[in-house]
């Protein structure tokens, strides 16, 4: 076996300076280089006093494409140890937290997996995904609204499609993806997500840092349908942030 792996990114693990995620920049992804992909994303989780109550992105199945990075894995998979390893570290860096021995909270989130329809997965080491995912309480707990379906499959896979680059529109040359999927804040009967107008109420009404979250993103080419609404609303970036 031996199989190529890579992260597919829509937020801040790209960008993030905090010393727990640039290490794990540096020792699991390859350099600097990454992909612009299409991805169904759209800003939709209240985030905790970190991020000031602001939004962050999540999957959305109903979203219209966005743009995010695939990062690859410095580190082929060779067993489903290695496959095990990567998501462990992705989620030490979600969490900036390390040795979580964790690869969900299921007050938050988790880590999945996609694969390419193209290329042939051992089966032993799905089956091992399998058993992994199996043994975290709350697996899998990220909801998505009535007309989207499941996000996150019983064995761990994230339903999306598989990523096309930007450029071209060829499938990403990867055997795997890991990805983290956070669960978004839905309100109201039916639930929905959160309209622009809370969005950006939010960032213009805490202190300017947070908004970096949205530049920050924009900055790296990571888009969602909604940007242009967004930016119309925001407060002006302050000066020396860019």
């Amino acid at each position: 076996m031996r199989l190529d792996a890579g992260i597919l990114v829509i937020g801040s693990l790209l960008w993030d300076k905090d010393e727990i995620r640039q290490q794990w920049r540096d020792e699991r992804l390859g350099g600097n280089q990454s992909e612009l992909v299409s991805a169904p994303i759209r800003y939709g989780r209240r985030s905790g006093k970190r991020r000031g109550h602001t939004y962050t992105m999540v999957f959305s199945r109903s979203a219209p494409a966005g743009r995010a990075r695939v990062v690859r894995c410095s580190h082929p998979i060779t067993s489903a140890d290695d496959l095990i390893t990567e998501a462990l570290r992705l989620w030490e860096a979600e969490e900036l937290r390390k040795n979580t021995g964790r690869i969900a909270n299921e007050e938050w989130g988790c880590v999945a997996l996609l694969r390419n329809p193209g290329r042939e997965t051992p089966k032993e080491l799905l089956k091992a995904w399998v058993q992994r995912v199996e043994r975290e309480r709350g697996y899998g707990n990220v909801r998505q609204t009535a007309d989207e379906g499941v996000l996150i499959s019983h064995d761990g896979m994230l339903q999306i499609d598989w990523p096309r680059c930007i450029a071209g529109g060829a499938p990403v040359d990867l055997d795997l993806l890991l990805v983290t999927s956070n669960d978004p804040t839905l309100t109201g009967t039916p639930l929905s997500y959160p309209t622009v107008e809370t969005i950006v109420n939010a960032w213009n009404g805490a202190a300017p840092e947070h908004a970096e979250y949205f530049w920050k993103n924009t900055d790296h080419d990571i888009t969602t349908f909604q940007d242009d609404e967004i930016r119309a609303g925001l407060n002006p970036r302050q000066q020396g942030r860019a």
